[in-house]
């Protein structure tokens, strides 16, 4: 048999032994009395890094799609799978809570930060609902989808010694955004914001980032860069 094909089996059969909970299965009446929809959790395959924006349960609330709040709630976001997960004491379970059901979620990080994310129609490639973090509100705002992938690595051994040859890593994707414009795409680097401006701004705004001192290179810097951009007046040009 083709090793890679029996480290398939066994990964599918280490799944099968240790899920506590299967997907998809129907929850018990005690759910009922929940407003929050959703699945049972079945976890994913255990590759090297992490599936998961928050690597533990946090305290949060979600808002449901009527504008109903339910708070005091233990969450964790999967930015694999773009899920937002759930734990229900009552039945000591993880859930996957539907999409379809709720607006969005805020959570208080172990920084103490809040953060706050809002379920958006992106109708770019692979178009659909997606949960957008939100950076930065204002007439334009500064999103961010905290997406991670599965990438191709050197093999490795993982749990129980099977060889494995992929991790998980972020591939996170920003954007300013407007309900009437839509989403336009922003790299993390000084030209690509600057060509988001029209191109008689692009120079005064040059000017007032340097003087600020700032250096677009991770997601601090955009934030800063923007804000600082923003107040000035200065309008993002959507593609």
């Amino acid at each position: 048999m083709n090793t890679k094909i029996l480290h398939i089996l066994l990964i599918m059969l280490f799944f099968a032994n240790s899920a506590i909970v299967n997907a998809q299965e129907p929850l018990n009446h005690n759910w009922d009395k929940q407003k929050i929809k959703g699945v049972r959790y079945m976890p994913y395959p255990p590759y090297s890094g992490s599936p998961f924006l928050n690597d533990s349960w946090v305290s949060g609330k979600i808002e449901f799609s009527n504008g109903e709040i339910s708070d005091s709630l233990y969450l964790r976001y999967s930015a694999f799978k773009d899920e937002l997960l759930y734990y229900n004491k009552e039945i000591a379970s993880h859930i996957v809570i539907d999409k379809a059901s709720i607006s969005g979620f805020t959570f208080v990080a172990r920084d103490g930060n809040t953060r706050v994310f809002r379920k958006q129609y992106y109708d770019g490639f692979m178009n659909g609902d997606r949960f957008f973090e939100i950076l930065s509100e204002g007439e334009t705002d500064l999103i961010v989808f905290r997406k991670i992938i599965l990438a191709n690595t050197m093999p490795y051994k993982g749990e129980g010694g099977i060889l494995m040859d992929q991790n998980y890593v972020s591939a996170y994707q920003y954007f300013f955004y407007t309900p009437e414009k839509g989403f336009t795409y922003v790299r993390i680097n000084t030209n690509a914001f600057l060509e988001k401006f029209a191109e008689k701004d692009q120079k005064p705004i040059r000017k007032l980032i340097r003087k600020n001192r700032i250096r677009i290179t991770e997601e601090e810097s955009l934030i800063l860069a923007w804000k600082i951009v923003e107040k000035e007046g200065f309008k993002i040009i959507f593609n």
